[in-house]
């Protein structure tokens, strides 16, 4: 037998003792107290001196037995520790060794405690066995199963105790192994919304006005000479629609009661996540059916209607002579609030191109004072939507975005939960309704990666 088992046994065997002294002094106690009690009645509650000296032998028999019932106490007590000391010692044969062991111990109980509550069968009497081993192995088969989420995932002992949880009503019961805090996967998305004009709407569709052409001019005449009449400017109309994304997520109702986090914000979370970046890639790349329209989509020119696209300079690069030739090529009206976009990748190469005098054409910018870098004085946005650097690739951008792009927005993103409609499960259903197009096509240039 291991030094483990002995002192557990000593301990067992205190216990039992000492319930059953707690028992005897108990009976002992309900009968000096009935006797006392009958004393009083029989002397009419008038007490004479023989009856006062009863009442303080009582009275002192019973304090004597509340201090046996301390020292009691403290004796367990005391073989408690003596374990707790032992199962920490490191290198016990055939025990439990270190503090961990002891968690597992303390883990164990608190499972086997769990599932007599999840059955009904938890009394006030109850043995609470909790088996180490058996724990071990249902955590260590709990990982699994949650990855899967297959039955076959879970040996057949451990299945029942998976489905009927730690409430009557059902659920998981989740291992101390599994963490509140979930390590979240990082998605690169692009933040034109930020650069963009955001306009909200209270209909289906956004109506802007636009200018699309200058006022004829007759040229100069003389005192008398008679003006003829001249062209006026054309006036047309952008429209962006608002169209609607949704994502219905479904999670049982048990795993949103016994789960060891908060599913519901989690799933809340990870729809607005994956919305927002499903958005962001649209307003680069989307075809404008039952979507918004990317910027990237409008063929090369310099009508309404294209976005004109300037060369690389290389076949699958980008020379330094492109970035000037790019940034010449916007009118001075807009380089006022023009910004670069391009993906990460992107920047890493542009980091490396030096002018005619071998200076860097990248500056630093200033983290601490909020100052981005810069490429030719302008600020560089990061957007994981842009392409990478490849032939005819579209990977940078410079403009005005917030006079080139117009992004609506009707309806936020809203819930509808429903758990009736598709019992076990609870339905998340998430609605959102935005659009987004370009509505100044000089206010921004593309450059397209090409040797000529």
């Amino acid at each position: 037998m291991t030094i483990t088992a002995q002192v557990a046994e000593q301990i067992t065997a205190d216990i039992k003792k000492f319930g059953d002294d707690v028992k005897t002094l108990n009976d002992n106690t309900q009968r000096e107290l009935k006797a006392m009690r009958d004393e009083i009645d029989a002397s009419g509650k008038k007490f004479d001196p023989l009856v006062t000296e009863k009442l303080d032998k009582y009275a002192a028999s019973i304090e004597t037995k509340h201090l046996a019932l301390e020292k009691g106490l403290q004796a367990v007590n005391d073989n408690v520790e003596k374990v707790e000391a032992v199962l920490k010692r490191p290198g016990v044969a055939g025990g439990w060794a270190g503090e961990e062991a002891v968690a597992d111990a303390k883990a164990a109980f608190e499972f086997a405690k769990a599932k007599l509550i999840a059955r009904g069968d938890l009394k006030p009497n109850t043995v609470v066995e909790g088996d180490v081993e058996s724990y071990s192995a249902y955590a260590k088969a709990f990982a699994p199963y949650m990855r899967a989420r297959s039955d076959a995932a879970m040996p057949a002992e451990f299945q029942a105790a998976m489905q009927t949880g730690s409430d009557p009503d059902g659920g998981y019961l989740v291992p101390k192994t599994v963490s509140s805090r979930i390590i979240k996967k990082i998605y690169e998305t692009s933040n034109l919304r930020a650069l963009a004009t955001v306009e909200t709407i209270g209909g289906k569709e956004l109506e802007i006005p636009r200018d699309e052409g200058e006022f004829g001019y007759g040229g100069w005449v003389g005192e008398t000479t008679a003006p003829s009449e001249t062209t006026t400017s054309q006036l047309g109309v952008s429209k962006i629609f608002a169209h609607e994304m949704f994502a219905e997520p479904r999670v049982t109702q048990n795993m949103l009661e016994d789960a060891g986090l908060d599913i519901e914000a989690w799933v809340a979370n990870k729809v607005g996540e994956k919305m927002g970046r499903i958005e962001a890639t649209a307003f680069f790349t989307g075809t404008g059916v039952n979507q918004p329209r990317g910027l990237l989509t409008y063929g090369n020119g310099t009508a309404n209607g294209t976005i004109e696209q300037v060369i690389s300079g290389g076949a699958t690069s980008i020379t330094s002579d492109a970035l000037y030739n790019l940034v010449f090529q916007l009118k001075d009206y807009y380089t006022q609030n023009a910004n670069f976009l391009m993906k990460r990748t992107t920047v890493r190469e542009v980091m490396k191109l030096k002018d005619g005098q071998n200076n860097y054409l990248w500056q630093m910018g200033d983290i601490k004072g909020g100052q981005p870098a810069t490429i030719l004085g302008f600020p560089v946005n990061r957007c994981e939507d842009m392409p990478t650097i490849a032939a005819s690739s579209l990977s940078v951008a410079f403009g005005d975005f917030k006079a080139a792009y117009t992004i609506v927005d009707r309806l936020g993103l809203t819930l509808l939960r429903d758990n009736l409609t598709a019992k076990p499960y609870v339905k998340f259903y998430n609605r959102r309704r935005v659009g987004g197009d370009v509505v100044n096509f000089e206010a921004v240039k593309l450059m397209v990666t090409s040797a000529s």
